[in-house]
């Protein structure tokens, strides 16, 4: 099959060769194609995102071609891929030639996927030795190691392909290697000068501005970034995977008008449908456009019919969202018992459920839940659910309960505590304790720079005390500078 997939499905002869095996499948008209043929689309529909059209070219082809190796390789692959390793052992214990290259790369792919790494290491070695330790062979074991995330046996086998004088500076291959090692790893301004290396010697590259572009956008350097995808795209404007990356770049920019046209143009074309969804209905979110995003999230429904049931329930949990922003809460809590029903235990669903409960003041209910997804919380995720406990408590006028949830988060999360400052001082207020309400209130005061947060004057229980005792805070304070 031809090295470069990408060209090889644009092909003439190719796109005549998938029209003859969709007018097959389409007609139930039995047809010949030999094993190369069927595996070539098998893998072109994998490219595609189509996992089930693939499974069914390979089955096809093994039932002409049952002992073909390429048809197994790819039917064993996809099978441990899925996480079946006893089916994909079992597939591959059918390949006749134990010996063949890339059964021996499956062999290792099979043991890396059970951590059996000396194991894998012991046929990496064999193959490179049997092969007079190849350039080609070498910087596959690196690039199988890199898709299986194993850096340091990743990086080993780059620098051995250093040893024999291969390197960055003087072969594209191994730059291109080298720069997904330092993308894939988390060192992306390793990268950065040789993505510029490859476009001196390939200047109208796409592939490398949006490499480079992605480089300098796990930087952090949007606007670099944003230059780099221009240059892209004036060399084709309409780019997928340019595109994409500029969307991203704005969002990053905070521009997600732009960003959501990118996405409206890139929709009709999307391979993964999701990936452009997902940002899509963020961005409208982050508008304060709720109206726009639960119409988007219902159509993602409605032009997936092929979603898992987490990622359904993903998209019930966001259209339940946009209900309680739009003040729909029955309609929410409809949409968020759907997202539970399929993934009971989905943390986000049920942290979303208790905040409807707050909303309809059911707050028994409410903590109920919020007690459950504390239980299943990470520590850097649990400062939201105390607080919200603590106002599910101030709800019901249980103020100690209140006060005790809420110096939690001081204690622990003290980058977080404004608001449960906040609660603490209207707490003490509704206990008529005046004086302890007052100190948190020039305690706030003091941490914001002797002013009150517009966000905590918009919330009515804290204006409401503030009016009140405003007076009285005043007081308070000319008694302290006196005394």
């Amino acid at each position: 099959m031809n090295n470069d997939l990408s060209s090889y499905f644009e092909d003439p002869e190719f796109k005549d060769l998938l029209a003859k095996y969709e007018g097959m499948v389409e007609s139930h008209t039995p047809t010949y194609f030999d094993a190369e043929e069927l595996t070539d689309i098998a893998e072109y529909y994998a490219s595609q995102g189509d996992e089930q059209k693939a499974e069914d070219a390979i089955d096809f082809a093994l039932r002409l071609h049952p002992t073909n190796t390429d048809a197994l390789v790819f039917k064993t692959r996809s099978l441990y891929i899925k996480g079946d390793l006893a089916q994909a052992y079992q597939i591959m214990n059918l390949i006749e030639d134990p010996n063949d290259r890339e059964v021996k790369f499956l062999q290792a792919d099979l043991l890396i996927e059970q951590n059996r790494m000396e194991e894998a290491e012991d046929i990496y070695q064999e193959l490179a030795m049997s092969e007079d330790e190849s350039f080609e062979v070498l910087l596959d074991i690196a690039l199988t190691y890199m898709d299986a995330n194993r850096k340091d046996y990743s990086f080993q086998w780059l620098e051995k392909i250093r040893q024999k004088g291969i390197n960055e500076k003087n072969n594209q291959k191994f730059r291109d290697a080298w720069c997904d090692y330092c993308m894939t790893f988390g060192e992306p301004e390793k990268a950065t000068e040789s993505f510029q290396l490859s476009l001196d010697e390939l200047p109208y590259s796409i592939a490398h501005w949006n490499g480079l572009a992605k480089c300098y956008l796990a930087q952090n350097e949007i606007e670099k970034a944003l230059e780099a995808v221009d240059f892209s795209l004036a060399i084709e404007e309409d780019n997928y995977d340019a595109l994409e990356v500029k969307a991203y770049c704005l969002l990053q920019n905070d521009n997600q008008e732009g960003a959501i046209a990118i996405y409206q143009q890139l929709l009709p074309l999307a391979k993964v449908p999701s990936r452009i969804y997902a940002p899509m209905v963020k961005s409208y979110m982050d508008m304060d456009k709720a109206t726009e995003a639960k119409d988007t999230c219902l159509e993602w429904l409605k032009n997936c019919p092929k979603l898992t049931g987490f990622e359904k329930s993903e998209i019930f949990s966001y259209i339940a969202m946009c209900c309680f922003n739009l003040g729909q809460t029955l309609e929410g809590m409809e949409y968020i018992d759907a997202a539970l029903n399929l993934e009971p235990s989905f943390r986000g669903a049920m942290l979303q459920k208790g905040m409807l409960h707050l909303q309809l003041k059911e707050y028994d209910q409410a903590n109920d839940l919020f007690y459950k997804v504390m239980d299943i919380s990470p520590d850097d995720e649990l400062s939201e659910v105390i607080y919200n406990i603590a106002n599910s408590y101030y709800f019901l006028e249980l103020y100690p309960e209140t006060i005790a949830w809420c110096e939690k988060i001081i204690r622990s999360y003290p980058d977080e505590q404004m608001e449960a400052l906040h609660l603490i001082a209207c707490s003490h207020y509704n206990m008529s304790d005046v004086p302890l309400c007052l100190r948190y209130l020039t305690h706030i005061w003091q941490m914001n720079n002797n002013n009150f947060d517009e966000a905590y004057l918009n919330d009515k229980r804290f204006r409401h005390m503030f009016e009140n005792i405003a007076q009285a805070s005043i007081n308070y304070k000319n008694n302290q500078t006196n005394e």
